[in-house]
């Protein structure tokens, strides 16, 4: 939702609640299916929590299908493209190399390519925001990996896992450079993408195997709240 508001804000499109906050329910219930589906198909409850999950999920799917059915029919018909991406994920997870583009490209059909449909004509700042997006979500994902290269089926070959963790890192913190200089050559652009890029740099500079799972379910994660917030005030 906030990757959705930081290309609204930036590049001045008509913001209205019913596009991120379809977004909003959609990652919600998106994120506990990859998670918790095996759990939840097979009954296998043994804890409380994991019916206060299903609750959560029950809830985001009727926030979603609501908010679906008040927009038009071509945004209904992009975002049933990025659910079945969604869906076919698990099966996808086995291409290890693969699964990062593949979340990036979804993330950033989500997060730019859809908000930009109604906006005419389409500009260069528009092919300069997927490039962007496309990059920077790469980067903030090569933290996940490296976490879960230990836990990762070895024959899955992930990044981490086929070069090593230090080239993970490399490659992460130079898909940086570019999604800077990008933005210098927009018509709209913004120093905000300074500081993001250095807080990614960092992230994953700092990530290790000795890192826990709040390194990234908290802090990586909320890298982008960080930049819809900078974006809000300093546009």
């Amino acid at each position: 939702m906030s990757l959705v508001y930081i290309t609204i804000i930036s590049s001045n499109l008509l913001n209205h609640f019913v596009y991120p906050g379809c977004v909003f329910f959609g990652t919600v219930l998106g994120y506990n299916f990859l998670k918790y589906y095996i759990i939840f198909y097979k009954g296998e409850f043994h804890t409380k929590k994991y019916y206060g999950i299903l609750t959560v999920s029950i809830l985001a799917a009727i926030g979603m299908i609501s908010l679906f059915f008040m927009m038009s029919t071509t945004i209904q018909i992009s975002i049933l493209f990025s659910v079945f991406f969604v869906a076919i994920y698990p099966f996808l997870r086995r291409f290890g190399w693969l699964k990062l583009f593949v979340v990036s490209f979804v993330v950033t059909f989500i997060t730019v390519y859809i908000p930009f449909i109604f906006y005419k004509p389409i500009v260069l700042d528009y092919y300069l925001t997927l490039i962007q997006r496309f990059l920077i979500v790469i980067s903030l994902l090569i933290p996940f990996e490296i976490l879960d290269s230990e836990t990762d089926c070895k024959t899955m070959n992930t990044l981490p896992q086929r070069f090593g963790i230090q080239k993970a890192k490399l490659f992460g913190i130079l898909l940086v450079v570019p999604f800077i200089v990008l933005e210098f050559l927009k018509v709209n652009s913004s120093l905000v993408v300074i500081p993001i890029g250095i807080i990614t740099v960092l992230a994953i500079h700092f990530t290790s195997l000795k890192r826990n799972d709040y390194y990234t379910s908290f802090w990586v994660e909320s890298i982008p709240i960080v930049w819809v917030i900078l974006v809000f005030f300093y546009k």
